[in-house]
């Protein structure tokens, strides 16, 4: 849970977390990004090199409507972000690190469904990217921009299961706040093998913001839960 300047500045705001599970596997992985060395000699453009990069690694968040504080869907939107790019996602596996991705590459399973981690190549060409100039290159070369669903559909289809936790209250530009939100019952009779899950959270501010990214939209940053079997 993170604050910021976009809030309200008065009142307090109600929120709670929807959580929706699917007990079906249907989800098809990510692709992954080239794992490769950057030919140096080749010329670094956002429309070839860079684009596919936040394309699979970055819009999902970094769009209109979405948690990201800026969105990063076309040239002009990322050119001035580009220094600030190349230096979180040099930090890898390190705090503020971008995108967040905190698995040890060296270390035990790495073939994971919706990895958005970069390549040691995909950094590179980031970081020759911002550092020639951040040039745009040739329109031709620019992917078909991607379709995001809207945002009262479930990302994960329709679930099986929805629950909802407790309420958690805000004060309008209250810090960070870490704490338990203590745990919800599923009401389910039986064990059941869970194969995806999705958060939404659910709050009052529509239509008391005109902020377009996670500070007119969203109270809850991060939430780190488990499943808790029945006895």
């Amino acid at each position: 849970m993170t604050s910021n300047p976009r809030w309200r500045s008065a009142g307090s705001l109600g929120l709670s977390s929807v959580v929706a599970l699917v007990l079906v596997a249907f989800q098809a992985p990510l692709p992954a990004g080239p794992a490769g060395p950057v030919d140096t000699n080749e010329p670094v453009t956002f429309t070839k090199d860079i684009a596919p990069i936040l394309q699979r690694s970055c819009q999902r968040c970094h769009r209109p409507n979405s948690v990201a504080p800026m969105s990063l869907l076309n040239y002009e939107e990322v050119r001035p972000w580009a220094r600030a790019m190349k230096v979180r996602t040099a930090l890898r596996n390190k705090p503020l690190a971008m995108p967040p991705w905190y698995i040890e590459k060296n270390v035990g399973i790495q073939q994971y469904k919706g990895d958005i981690s970069l390549s040691e190549a995909e950094i590179a060409k980031v970081a020759r990217w911002a550092d020639s100039g951040a040039p745009r290159g040739n329109p031709a070369d620019m992917p078909p921009a991607l379709k995001f669903a809207d945002a009262s559909a479930w990302e994960i289809g329709t679930p099986d299961l929805i629950v909802s936790s407790p309420d958690v209250e805000v004060k309008a530009a209250a810090p960070d706040w870490w704490g338990p939100i203590g745990e919800t019952p599923t009401g389910l009779t039986e064990d059941r093998y869970v194969a995806a899950v999705e958060m939404r959270e659910v709050n009052d501010l529509a239509g008391k913001s005109d902020g377009k990214t996670i500070g007119g939209l969203f109270i809850f940053h991060h939430l780190i839960w488990s499943a808790v079997g029945g006895t």
